[in-house]
C-alpha cells in the first residue's frame, strides 16, 4: 500500500496537471490489485461438504497452485470484505481416470478453506 501512499501526497502537495495524472494511475494500480486477487481465487468449490461447512461460516475456493495463505486471507477480504480468521490450504491429488480403452488423467488443484468472523457471510450460490 506504499504505492498508494505516495500517490495520494502527490496529489495533496501539487494542484496542477500533475493531480490528474496521478489520479489516473492511482486508479490504475486499483484496478491492477483486483486482478490479482481475482487471479488467486480462481471458483468457489461446491460440494455437499462444503455446503454443509457454510453452516460453520466455512467456505472453500479452488485457488492457484503457487499462492499461500496470507494472499488467500487478503484475497477474501478484499473482494468479499469479510473479515477472515484463519484459512486450510489442501492439495489435491491428481488423478487416472478411464473411458473405455481410453485413459487419461484428471489434474489436480489447490483448495482452500476460508473460516470468516462471526456474523460475516459469503453469497456464492450455497
Amino acid at each position: 500500500m506504499a504505492i498508494l501512499d505516495k500517490i495520494k501526497k502527490t496529489v495533496k502537495k501539487d494542484e496542477t496537471k500533475k493531480t490528474a495524472v496521478a489520479v489516473k494511475s492511482e486508479k490504475s494500480v486499483a484496478k491492477s490489485v483486483d486482478v490479482v486477487y481475482h487471479d488467486i481465487l480462481k471458483a468457489p468449490y461446491i460440494t455437499e461438504k462444503t455446503a454443509m461447512m457454510g453452516q460453520q461460516n466455512k467456505y472453500a475456493f479452488k485457488v492457484s497452485k503457487n499462492t499461500n495463505k496470507i494472499d488467500v486471507r487478503r484475497a477474501v477480504e478484499a473482494i468479499f470484505e469479510v473479515k477472515v480468521v484463519s484459512v486450510a490450504m489442501l492439495n489435491t491429488a491428481s488423478k487416472n481416470v478411464r473411458l473405455g480403452r481410453h485413459e487419461g488423467k484428471k489434474s489436480g488443484f489447490k483448495k482452500a478453506i476460508v473460516k470468516l468472523k462471526e456474523g460475516d457471510k459469503i453469497d456464492i450460490g450455497i
